[in-house]
């Protein structure tokens, strides 16, 4: 468990340096592998003469997903034992200036992310398992030549949708996502305009959005005030219609 907050922690500040420059984002969400160094994503490479495509793929990948919000129900407390299943393709070659690479990731094929919980919660709708699930066109792998950690990340032109049985995110109007890769095997190398050599890595990843996503079924605090404003009124007007009609006999 202490390496899993650490991986978090790390994805939370690596969130902070990810965020488009016109955007400022809360964190609402974030996630760790539970096999903190296991290599269970993979970065095929898919180019064929002219024709440039690569693909990063996990398929039900045992997480730890956790909700930084406030006025969560009890069981949403804490890291969520949940998989991942995540789908990016691009069909672009790399551009970049010396050893930096960057790769787009485009809008033939929209990417798909999705945190489905293990168990469902007694909160929540349709199935209570939907933590998050991100659909999305437009992104970019960051990278370096010769690197075995590099970044997959929103930008400026992506076009994201979020949504959950927990989460309610009418009200957004801003969102982003970044993930950390590590510890990749082989190495990333990646001829300008080609895509990489296959490759092997582990992950973590935050979730943000502006203002933060309210919580699905769980009133805000200024609700709460509200609540409870018109229960003091309804018990000071019971009192009072109470003493009206009470009548003293001599």
């Amino acid at each position: 468990m202490k390496n899993l907050y650490a991986a978090l922690a790390g994805a939370t500040i690596l969130a902070a340096s990810a965020v488009p420059a016109q955007a400022a984002t809360e964190t609402f969400g974030q996630f760790a592998q539970k096999a903190v160094n296991a290599k269970l994503f993979s970065y095929t490479k898919l180019d064929s003469g002219a024709a440039k495509k690569a693909e990063i793929k996990a398929t039900n990948l045992p997480v730890y997903f956790l909700l930084g919000l406030n006025w969560l129900p009890a069981d949403l407390v804490g890291p969520q034992d949940a998989h991942l299943s995540v789908d990016f393709v691009s069909n672009l070659g790399t551009t970049g200036a010396g050893s930096s690479r960057v790769q787009l990731f485009d809008t033939v094929t929209s990417g798909s992310i999705s945190f489905i919980r293990d168990t469902a919660a007694a909160e929540g709708s349709g199935t209570g398992t939907n933590l998050l699930t991100v659909s999305f066109t437009k992104a970019e792998l960051d990278a370096s030549q010769g690197a075995g950690a590099f970044t997959f990340k929103s930008n400026a032109d992506s076009v994201i949708t979020f949504t959950s049985d927990f989460l309610d995110f009418t009200g957004v109007v801003s969102k982003d996502f970044s993930f950390s890769f590590s510890g990749a095997s082989p190495t990333f190398d990646a001829p300008l305009a080609s895509s990489s050599n296959s490759m092997n890595f582990s992950g973590t990843g935050t979730f943000a959005s502006d203002p933060a996503p309210l919580i699905g079924g769980v009133p805000e605090p200024t609700s709460w005030a509200m609540m409870l404003g018109g229960f003091g009124l309804l018990g000071l007007s019971l009192r009072t219609r109470k003493a009206a009609n009470s009548v003293t006999f001599g």
